[in-house]
Formats: structure tokens, sequence, C-alpha cells
């Protein structure tokens, strides 16, 4: 799964292509934000345009990001989440725990 980084100011946004599932992805993501969280990259926008599916291992990904950024004095947000992932969060009631945006510039602003 390909992960690419890029910096906005202060926010560093990670965009994932391809499904968020255990096994090498989930792997590769979790090395990646546990990088970029040792550099001091805090306010981490996850880019998830390219997420068709996500399992528990994603979404468990997912949470430790938020809160290991938490932890250190940041925080994650989530963007362009598509509608499985969206349903996934509200089933699991993270919808209410995540701030999901649509629009980049908001998102970016928002930290």
């Amino acid at each position: 799964m390909p992960l690419s980084v890029r910096q906005d100011g202060p926010v560093t946004i990670v965009t994932v292509d391809g499904d968020l599932v255990i096994g090498e992805s989930e792997a590769a993501f979790k090395k990646t934000i546990a990088g970029l969280l040792e550099q001091g990259q805090i306010n981490l926008l996850i880019d998830m345009t390219g997420v068709r599916f996500l399992d528990s291992s994603g979404l468990g990904a997912l949470v430790r990001a938020m809160t290991t950024s938490q932890n250190e004095g940041g925080q994650t947000k989530l963007l362009r989440a598509g509608p499985q992932v969206r349903r996934l969060l509200e089933m699991t009631k993270l919808d209410s725990v995540f701030e999901i945006y649509d629009d980049p510039e908001k998102a970016v602003m928002s930290f």
C-alpha cells in the first residue's frame, strides 16, 4: 500500500492509497506514523481518499495514531473518508471521536 507524506505548515498530511487492513498495509501505516511522531510531527491529517476498505486492524491503527499524537500534544484528523470507512466509523461510534473533513483547506485550518 503506497503512502505519501507532505507538509502543509504545521500539519503533516499522510495520504493512504489502498485498503488499510491487517498485514503489510497496516504495518506500513503504523511504521510511517511512528516515524513521523518520533520526528515531532504531531499534527496528522490522514487523507483517506484512496481507502476503499478498512478492517478492525486498520481502524485500530487509526485510533493508535490519534491517541499517540494526542499524548504528544497533537491531533490526528481524517480527510475524505469514503462511504465504507464512514459506515465503519459510525458503527463503532468513532465518528464522534475523529474529526472528519471533506475539504482539505478547512481540515488544515482546523489545527
